[in-house]
C-alpha cells in the first residue's frame, strides 16, 4: 500500500446526475466548439479510424484483483495506456488522430480527393500535399511526442515548444521523431503562447485540446481520438457492471471531459461518479470547481507529474467538468512515486506494470481515498465497488523512472 499523506478533494455541488447528462453533455460540448460539431460522428469516426493504424491494438486493462481484496473493494482496474503505439502514453489518441484529420483535409483540399482516409495518406499518395503542412503544439513531454509521431507518421512536419522543466530525455524523443523542438524558458502556458504566436505568423496547425487550437475542428478531432480510449474498456467489462467509479487524470481537463461525456451515453442510468485528479501544485480544475468558475494557477507548476503541469482548464473542457465532474482532488508528488514504486513491485500478488509519473496519477489518487474511510463515505465507496482508473503513461522517462522507482522499466518487465 501507498504511504498515507496529504491531499485536497471538494464535491461539486452543481453535478448533474441526471440520466439526461450524456446528452446535455453532448450538447454543451458541441456548443463550446462550435454548432459544426457533430460529437457522435466525431466519436465513431475517430475509433473507425485508429483501429486502421499500423500496430493499433486495444491497451490492456489491468485487474488488480489483490490490492481490490486489501482495500475491500469488488474491483480496481488500471488501464494500462503504456503500450500505446510505442509512445508509452494514451496522447497519440489525441493528438495523433487531430494531425492525421489536419494533413487528410488540407489533403482534400489542396488535391480534390474526397473522403480521405488514414489509409490514404499512409499510402504515401498524397505526400507532394501532406508536405506542405506544419502542425505545432506545445507540451510537456506526451503530447508532443504523440504529434511528432503523427507527422512522420502522416507525412507532414512538426515543430514543438517545450516547458523549461521538461526533461532533455523527451525532447531528445521528440527529435528522433523529425521534429524541431524550441524551448521556451517559461512553463506550459509560456510555450504554448509562444506556439501561437508562430503558428499566426507561419500558418501552421496548432493541435490542442482547448481553445488554443488553429480551429475547433482540432480540438474535437483531439477529444473524440479519447473516446476510443473508454471505448475499448467499456468493451472489456461484462454486460451489467459499469465502474461505479472512475478517477481520471487532468492537465487541461480533455481526457477527463471525454470520458465524462462517454460514461454518460454509455451507461446513463448507472453513470460512474467522476473523480479529477490534478498535481496539488497545478490544481487548475479543483479551484474552479471549488470557485464555480474558471481559475488560472500560476507560478512555475513543478511536478514530477510534468504531464498534469498546466494552470488553466481548458474552456472545452470546463463546458463539461463544471457538471460532469463529482469531484475534483489534488494529490503530491510522493503520492504519484509511491504508486509507481507499488506498481513496480507490487504487493499484493498482481502483476507488476511500469508506469510513468503522470499516468500514476488517478491510481494514487484512489488508493489514497480507499485508505481513508471518512473520504470513502463521501464518494459512496462500499464493499460492492468497480473502480477504474486510467494509467496515461509508461516509462516515458526511463532515467527518471529508474530514479524514481530503483529499477530499470526492463527490470520491472523481467517480473511479470
Amino acid at each position: 500500500m501507498i504511504p498515507l499523506s496529504s491531499f485536497r478533494i471538494v464535491p461539486n455541488t452543481t453535478v448533474d446526475r441526471s440520466l439526461t447528462f450524456g446528452e446535455s453533455a453532448v450538447r454543451a460540448l458541441e456548443g463550446a466548439l462550435g454548432d459544426e460539431i457533430d460529437l457522435r460522428t466525431s466519436f465513431r469516426i475517430a475509433r473507425s479510424e485508429i483501429t486502421t493504424w499500423p500496430d493499433y491494438c486495444p491497451t490492456p486493462l489491468v485487474e488488480m484483483s489483490g490490492l481490490a481484496r486489501d482495500l475491500g473493494v469488488q474491483q480496481l482496474l488500471y488501464k494500462d495506456e503504456g503500450w500505446r503505439f510505442g509512445l508509452s502514453s494514451f496522447k497519440a489518441m489525441g493528438g495523433g488522430y487531430a494531425v492525421s484529420r489536419i494533413v487528410a483535409r488540407y489533403a482534400m483540399e489542396s488535391t480534390h480527393a474526397a473522403n480521405m482516409t488514414s489509409k490514404d495518406l499512409l499510402s504515401g499518395r498524397y505526400s507532394s500535399a501532406t508536405s506542405q503542412v506544419t502542425v505545432t503544439c506545445a507540451t510537456d513531454g506526451n503530447h508532443g511526442r504523440s504529434v511528432a509521431w503523427a507527422a512522420r507518421e502522416f507525412g507532414c512536419k512538426s515543430v514543438i515548444y517545450m516547458a523549461s522543466i521538461v526533461s532533455p530525455f523527451r525532447e531528445q524523443a521528440m527529435i528522433s521523431l523529425g521534429a524541431e523542438v524550441v524551448r521556451s524558458q517559461g512553463n506550459h502556458e509560456d510555450a504554448a503562447a509562444e506556439c501561437r504566436a508562430a503558428a499566426s505568423e507561419r500558418g501552421w496547425f496548432v493541435v490542442s485540446e482547448t481553445e488554443n487550437a488553429t480551429e475547433p475542428a482540432i480540438a474535437a478531432d483531439t477529444l473524440a481520438g479519447y473516446a476510443t480510449i473508454m471505448s475499448e474498456v467499456a468493451k472489456r467489462l461484462p454486460s451489467g457492471e459499469p465502474p461505479t467509479h472512475v478517477f481520471v487524470q487532468a492537465g487541461v481537463g480533455g481526457l477527463a471531459a471525454t470520458s465524462a461525456v462517454f460514461c454518460g451515453l454509455q451507461w446513463p442510468q448507472e453513470r460512474p461518479r467522476l473523480v479529477v485528479v490534478e498535481s496539488d501544485q497545478a490544481d487548475c480544475i479543483l479551484r474552479s470547481i471549488e470557485a464555480g468558475e474558471p481559475i488560472t494557477v500560476t507560478g512555475d507548476l513543478d511536478t514530477v507529474m510534468a504531464g498534469l503541469a498546466a494552470g488553466e482548464v481548458s474552456s472545452y473542457a470546463w463546458s463539461i467538468l463544471r457538471t460532469g465532474a463529482d469531484y475534483a482532488m489534488a494529490i503530491p508528488d510522493e503520492a504519484a512515486v509511491a504508486t509507481m514504486q507499488l506498481l513496480a513491485t507490487p504487493q499484493s500478488g498482481d502483476t507488476p506494470v511500469v508506469a510513468g509519473e503522470s499516468g500514476v496519477a488517478s491510481l494514487a489518487a484512489a488508493l489514497l481515498v480507499l485508505q481513508n474511510n471518512a473520504v470513502r463515505e463521501q464518494l459512496g465507496i462500499t464493499r460492492a465497488a468497480r473502480i477504474l482508473t486510467i494509467g496515461t503513461e509508461g516509462a516515458t522517462d526511463p532515467e527518471v523512472y529508474r530514479r524514481l522507482v530503483g529499477l530499470s522499466p526492463e527490470e520491472v518487465m523481467r517480473r511479470t
